[in-house]
């Protein structure tokens, strides 16, 4: 049986951000590391549900998250446009992914 579940990797196709944290994933000062991803999850009539979330490393609580039909730029882009309806001002946090396609293009690099 075929694995059919959904993968970011793509390889390199953009620009891959710097290590900043260098797997020092110890923060404890909120909105100072966030980390986003995309998640696949199958439905109940068997079709497929993408969930973009951002989530605080210190609190490990859910900040935004975004569902679509599909892992493409409106789902991402609707995901950074909550964080930043919802991120107290004055804050520039780290933001932490896997580096995934969609973390690698254009549009997301210049939105965050």
């Amino acid at each position: 049986r075929k694995n059919n579940h959904y993968s970011s990797y793509k390889g390199t196709i953009g620009k891959v951000a710097d290590n900043l944290l260098n797997q020092a994933f110890d923060a404890t000062s909120p909105f100072t590391v966030l980390h986003t991803d995309v998640s696949q999850v199958r439905l109940g009539d068997s079709t497929w549900a993408y969930m973009s979330v951002i989530l605080d490393q210190a609190t490990k609580e859910v900040l935004v998250a975004s569902v679509s039909q599909s892992p493409n730029k409106l789902l991402i882009m609707d995901t950074l446009s909550q964080l930043e309806d919802n991120l107290p001002n004055n804050f520039n946090p780290i933001i932490h992914s896997d580096q995934g396609w969609h973390y690698q293009l254009e549009y997301y690099r210049e939105k965050i």
